[in-house]
């Protein structure tokens, strides 16, 4: 009986095996689509596409530095509580010992 099952895990081992190397040696064809060339009324659908993009990438940077802004305030922040922090450890410090 015990060998039979040893016989059993080996064989699906095997197959595992087998299997995961045919899957390996022989990669899946990479398929290109073909693109048709724009038509003349594309053309200005595509410039006005453009136009948008440029747009949406200028109010993006802008939001960036609005960011930027708002992290270096956010920083200067932090800076000043934990130097607050420094302070009132020290205070406590001086405090026991007095």
């Amino acid at each position: 009986m015990r060998t039979m099952r040893v016989f059993i895990i080996g064989a699906e081992m095997l197959a595992c095996t087998v299997i995961g190397i045919a899957h390996t040696s022989e990669p899946t064809p990479l398929v290109i689509p073909t693109q048709p060339t724009p038509a003349p009324a594309d053309a200005a659908k595509e410039q006005a596409e453009q136009a948008e993009l440029a747009a949406d990438i200028k109010e993006l940077q802008e939001l960036k530095a609005q960011n930027n802004e708002i992290l270096k305030d956010q920083q200067v922040a932090l800076d000043v509580l934990e130097q607050l922090e420094k302070d009132a450890d020290q205070l406590r410090i001086y405090s026991k010992r007095g």
